[in-house]
């Protein structure tokens, strides 16, 4: 099993936490791994150049084969991914609202449900997988994502908003800031940064923080299990741990300690291993 982070180029600092590759060989005669991912306010473009992955929507009972290259947005429910036998995903992370600036389509778009990139760029995306499959070098494998979307975000002239600022204040669940202050951050009334947060992060304002609290909380957990559920609640500003328990069951269709054990019976973590 292979696991690398990378950091963006300065370029894209204000468009992208970092890159993640993941590549996970399951012998023949093993049944193929299926990991639970509960929803995470960080959102992601995906590529899978080898062997596909089915996704189960634990909301609808949905169940899909993921296409080569998808976005995923504003999720609020979980899903549990069967990874092929030759398991390999090159992923980017977005700072908040990165994503929206990246595609230039409202987030409410794909609500809860990810999207085929390639019935935005077809031929790019194709070419990209393509190149994705010819090498065998993880750093080669990120440098070849990486000016795929310098390519696509030098084509827009993005320029920086004083919304993105509010953003990562937003999704700070140690920072508690209220929605006026943030609105007033952002150079926006209350009413057109809720607009501008649907349109971006596909979620509201108040919602998109309780996402953003529990992601982080149960990441803290996985990188800390000898901290009691009790202290991770109260570090992320839940009024007690009953408080934290109805965002899991909400989020995660479950309580903290089983989603913990679902984790830890599995050698590959979607939350412990990076600080996104």
């Amino acid at each position: 099993m292979f696991i690398q982070f990378y950091p963006p180029k300065p370029l894209l600092a204000s468009f992208i936490k970092g890159y993640q590759i993941v590549h996970v060989k399951t012998p023949a005669g093993l049944p193929l791994p299926t990991h639970p991912f509960p929803p995470h306010a960080v959102q992601n473009l995906s590529f899978y150049p080898r062997d596909s992955v089915d996704i189960f929507y634990h909301q609808t009972g949905q169940i899909i084969t993921a296409p080569a290259c998808i976005g995923v947005g504003a999720q609020i429910s979980r899903v549990d991914l069967t990874m092929g036998r030759d398991h390999l995903i090159v992923a980017t992370f977005f700072e908040p609202g990165g994503l929206h600036r990246l595609l230039g389509i409202p987030m409410t778009e794909f609500f809860d449900f990810s999207l085929d990139i390639s019935l935005l760029w077809s031929a790019e995306i194709r070419q990209v997988n393509e190149q994705l499959r010819e090498t065998t070098n993880y750093d080669r494998m990120q440098q070849i994502v990486e000016a795929f979307l310098i390519r696509q975000f030098q084509k827009k002239q993005l320029a920086p908003h004083p919304i993105d600022k509010a953003f990562q204040l937003l999704s700070d669940p140690t920072r508690l800031v209220s929605l006026d202050y943030l609105a007033d951050q952002a150079c926006l009334s209350s009413r057109q940064f809720e607009r501008k947060c649907h349109e971006r992060v596909g979620l509201s304002p108040t919602l998109f923080r309780r996402l953003a609290r529990f992601s982080k909380a149960f990441r803290l957990k996985e990188q800390r299990p000898d901290l009691d559920w009790l202290d991770v609640a109260l570090q992320h500003n839940y009024y007690d741990l009953q408080h934290m328990r109805r965002d899991f069951k909400e989020f995660a269709g479950t309580t903290p300690t089983l989603l913990l054990e679902e984790e830890t019976r599995l050698q590959l973590h979607a939350y412990s291993s990076h600080s996104f």
